[in-house]
């Protein structure tokens, strides 16, 4: 009787797994059939792995592939044309990516900032997100593509979402306020909990407006919650809310050695429980949590009432996974939680989110975030290479799932870990020789660290190695980046400046646990990566360029203050250039999506939101690298690889100049033969040197 009904059971198993890939292959073969067949039988993958530092000096990556250490990209050097590309100013994500995507400057595609503040809402408020495809004013070439019939497949490509195609693929499109995004997180034991808020301040949130990135908690003496092995200290509890579930956490002493010394910790949600000892990773456990559609989950946004948001919360099952990074002998831990970055309501077609995780495993889209949270404990940087490693392996495996699965005609697909690495505390600060803690570490602890950024670049080489393994003679490869990265010294907290000079007032809101602006008294605040707003009259309310007198006095004082700005370590200048609004196209930015000044800072200093009571300006930094509001023509570490590989592409060609990000898009429309845009007019120009003929 048993084996008769583990029979049946079986037989049910197989067939809802064979029903359910039988209807997904109906899907693809039906949105394959609506992208009629093409004149040419051309392909393309588009590889762009995000903040990927590629220079003529000290990352000279070419080289490297020359030597033998990186020889996918050396085997698509000697079977097509390379160089170096430029990034436009500001020099940060959202606005190359936009550019490489568009072929047109931020002043025509609208992406002048990751978070845009425009005339008509109050600056409190983001009211344009530059990582939304909502915010371009220019179709990207994804549009064009499918306007001719290629079946395109997007990959983690910043600005893909919310979708604008219909007839391909998207799948997680990072940070463009669509669909439900969860981001893993830290949970962090904690003795001063008002103390740890007022430091970090909102640099524990998601581009500092977002969900939490960091949970602080306090540890509460008692009772067990649950069977669990015996402790011989006081069992401490902890618990948090994660997106519609409670989580307990217990910090137990199991060591029986006389001496209080916590050495597990244990971590309940509903049925499951799991033991966790010091540097320990759970596997992949179900969860289900709850996502409030209508909730942007965004501070300072118009928010729907809690009933509009109970509504419209979906149930998302998923799969998380911890990892004990720390556990003190007083019980305080550091935990890690991930989430997997995909399901039903950030792929499009929907159903593509179940066949990947099944297929590819749970996906880990890149590693820590932004801001960084895996830069706080020495144990951080460990669980920051495995997290990843995990990262890596998962895009190298879904390149054969984008070509061959998906029937991709076009697939454009990007990885974040270059960023988050080489803007991490761990590692530039200490291998470029413009980092000032390169004299800290002996050659040897440099030897190390340079493997470790080389083997970073190992990962992109795999990728690139699985991208040439799934090509016919008939595809096209381009690898490329939107921008390099180089060592971050000293932030400068411009909002304590301004602050102490009196033209901005805050103070520290209890319930939100962050530092507010009082934005009526406030006169002078910097926003966003490079922007000062100015209103002698206040900036509360609805924002509105201001004028007159009293505003060009105002203006000019901030300008002497900038100007006179200096470390007071090593009297450096920390103000490189500056703009008024009114002279923004002459670094091709929008001017009604900018700020009254935009500023560009000096090599090695960036300027950061932050506000403190110390008011002190210059503070070290745990980020150990950066790009933003830096002009990429002053800058050789901003400079980013462009390689391309396919039918006419000269072999072994070497670019003699430095090409702009916007030639990237004007040579792949010419192979394409997508009928860009005729208005505005393409900024780039066709790479005519890389053909033999065309």
């Amino acid at each position: 009787m048993f084996k008769n009904d583990l029979y049946k059971k079986n037989l049910k198993t197989i067939f809802v797994i064979f029903s359910f890939f039988f209807f997904f292959g109906a899907v693809l073969f039906q949105r394959k059939l609506i992208a009629t067949k093409k004149t040419n039988s051309i392909k393309v993958y588009w590889f762009i792995p995000d903040g990927l530092r590629a220079d003529r000096d000290q990352f000279n990556i070419f080289q490297w592939a020359q030597n033998g250490e990186l020889p996918n990209l050396k085997r698509m050097m000697a079977n097509g044309s390379f160089g170096y590309s430029r990034p436009v100013f500001p020099g940060h994500t959202p606005t190359n990516f936009a550019t490489l995507l568009t072929g047109v400057y931020p002043d025509k595609h609208g992406i002048a900032d990751g978070s845009m503040r425009t005339f008509g809402y109050p600056l409190k408020m983001i009211s344009k997100g530059g990582f939304s495809s909502f915010a371009k004013l220019v179709e990207p070439i994804w549009v064009e593509l499918e306007n001719e019939n290629y079946l395109v497949s997007l990959q983690s490509v910043p600005g893909s979402t919310p979708p604008e195609i219909f007839k391909g693929n998207v799948i997680k499109g990072r940070w463009g306020s669509w669909g439900a995004e969860i981001p893993s997180i830290v949970i962090q034991a904690t003795n001063d909990l008002d103390k740890v808020y007022k430091n970090v301040g909102n640099n524990r949130r998601v581009f500092l407006v977002g969900p939490e990135l960091t949970k602080y908690v306090s540890l509460t003496p008692g009772p067990t919650l649950s069977k669990m092995p015996a402790s011989y200290f006081n069992i401490k509890h902890s618990r948090i809310e994660f997106w519609g579930r409670v989580f307990n956490f217990e910090s137990l002493d199991t060591s029986n050695d006389g001496l209080e010394n916590y050495d597990k910790v244990s971590i309940s949600f509903g049925d499951k429980k799991i033991m966790l000892n010091k540097d320990q990773w759970s596997n992949w456990i179900s969860a289900d949590l709850s996502y409030e559609l209508k909730n942007d989950y965004q501070l300072n946004s118009p928010k729907k009432t809690n009933i509009e948001n109970s509504l419209s919360a979906i149930n998302l099952s998923t799969q998380i996974k911890f990892k004990l990074i720390d556990l003190e002998a007083d019980g305080r831990f550091r935990i890690r939680l991930l989430v997997n970055s995909l399901n039903e309501y950030l792929t499009e077609p929907p159903e593509l989110s179940d066949v990947m995780t099944h297929q590819l495993g749970p996906m880990i889209d890149f590693v820590d975030n932004y801001p960084p949270q895996l830069v706080y404990h020495q144990k951080d940087k460990a669980t920051f290479i495995e997290e990843a490693n995990e990262s890596w392996r998962w895009h190298e495996n879904v390149v054969g799932f984008l070509m061959k699965n998906l029937h991709s005609d076009f697939v454009i697909h990007s990885v974040y870990n270059p960023n988050q690495m080489l803007t991490s505390r761990w590692w530039l600060p200490f291998i470029d020789r413009e980092g000032n803690k390169y004299d800290s570490i002996n050659e040897q602890q440099r030897k190390e660290l340079w493997l470790e950024v080389k083997n970073m670049y190992k990962k992109v080489d795999d990728i690139l190695g699985k991208i040439l393994e799934n090509s016919d003679e008939n595809t096209y490869i381009v690898f490329s980046s939107d921008h390099g990265a180089i060592p971050l010294n000293k932030e400068v907290r411009l909002n304590n400046l301004f602050a102490s000079k009196g033209w901005l007032k805050f103070n520290f809101n209890q319930t939100t646990q962050s530092f507010e602006v009082n934005w009526k008294e406030t006169k002078v605040i910097y926003l966003q990566m490079n922007n000062i707003y100015i209103n002698p009259k206040g900036l509360e309310g609805i924002y509105q360029p201001a004028s007159g007198k009293d505003y060009n006095q105002l203006r000019n004082d901030v300008i002497k203050e900038l100007i006179k700005l200096k470390d007071p370590q090593n009297g450096k200048k920390v103000l490189a250039y500056y703009w008024p609004r009114e002279e923004a196209d002459k670094v091709k930015l929008p001017k009604d999506r900018v700020g009254d000044l935009v500023i560009s800072n000096a090599q090695g200093y960036n300027w950061a939101e932050d506000l403190n009571e110390d008011l002190l300006i210059f503070s070290t930094s745990l980020k150990g690298g950066y790009k933003q509001a830096l002009v990429p023509g002053d800058v050789e570490g901003l400079l980013t690889p462009f390689v391309i590989m396919g039918p006419g592409i000269k072999q072994n060609f070497k670019l003699n100049e430095i090409i702009n990000h916007v030639d990237q898009y004007a040579t792949l429309a010419k192979i394409t033969k997508i009928k860009h845009p005729t208005k505005p007019v393409l900024d780039g120009k066709i790479l005519e040197s890389i053909f033999y003929s065309f």
